[in-house]
């Protein structure tokens, strides 16, 4: 991959034109994330090995590094070099994981759990059921281009979700579907350190500080559609709010 991408930079520098060469290594290097050859938190090859590569000065990578990082477009960390920075502003009131991701790249999931259980009496007080009612459990991690970004585990009254094991994507387009509609939706946030075997899922150094999200959602007629959470990485995301005042 990163040969790939060495050759496509150097095929998009053209030392006969007018554009300097550090704006030409800029472009070439958007239009490579652009392309997806580079995505969130991929690091790029070394400046020495950039300069060497594509037959430019060391100067030349360096000023077209500085433009992308002045953008946000990449980050430096110690350690781990240059890394390209594309974190999704995930509004909180606008909509499900897939509808907002989905102009990020390709959405996808890995299914963990999809089934009926009994509600244990502290998950059935959230749904506003009796303990030992059945209830769809999903969870499932999350994943943006293959990168695994997010564990989501939900909780849903039967009766708005009888079959979760034919759920493939979208619980709310799949609602939308059956004129089913979230219409009072309660957020908590809190800082979260994952467990050895989620931070292994989430494919991220142990210990790492993730962002968890408590949600509960209502209809119009104040019936609990869904109740859970979802544990995410603070890397991936910007949260947003939108209020009115």
């Amino acid at each position: 991959m990163e040969q790939q991408l060495l050759a496509q930079m150097k095929e998009a520098l053209d030392a006969s034109v007018s554009t300097p060469l550090y704006l030409q290594l800029q472009q070439a290097i958007e239009k490579a994330i652009a392309d997806k050859l580079l995505t969130h938190g991929t690091a790029l090859p070394s400046e020495r090995k950039m300069s060497l590569a594509l037959g430019v000065s060391r100067v030349t990578v360096v000023k077209a590094l500085a433009l992308l990082h002045e953008q946000g477009v990449v980050v430096k960390k110690h350690g781990k070099g240059t890394l390209v920075n594309l974190p999704v502003h995930y509004n909180l009131s606008g909509g499900g994981f897939s509808s907002q991701l989905q102009r990020k790249g390709e959405v996808s999931n890995r299914w963990l759990t999809r089934e009926l259980v009994q509600a244990p009496s502290s998950i059935a007080s959230e749904l506003d059921l009796a303990e030992g009612a059945m209830i769809s459990k999903i969870k499932r991690v999350r994943l943006v281009d293959g990168m695994p970004v997010s564990i989501e585990t939900m909780y849903i009254p039967e009766c708005f979700l009888p079959r979760p094991d034919l759920l493939e994507g979208s619980l709310y387009a799949h609602w939308r579907d059956q004129g089913i509609k979230p219409y009072d939706q309660d957020y908590s946030l809190s800082i979260y350190t994952p467990s050895p075997e989620e931070a292994r899922m989430l494919e991220i150094p142990p210990g790492s500080p993730l962002m968890k999200i408590i949600l509960k959602s209502q209809d119009s007629k104040g019936r609990v559609l869904e109740y859970g959470s979802a544990i995410c990485r603070s890397d991936f995301y910007n949260f947003e709010f939108k209020v009115r005042a």
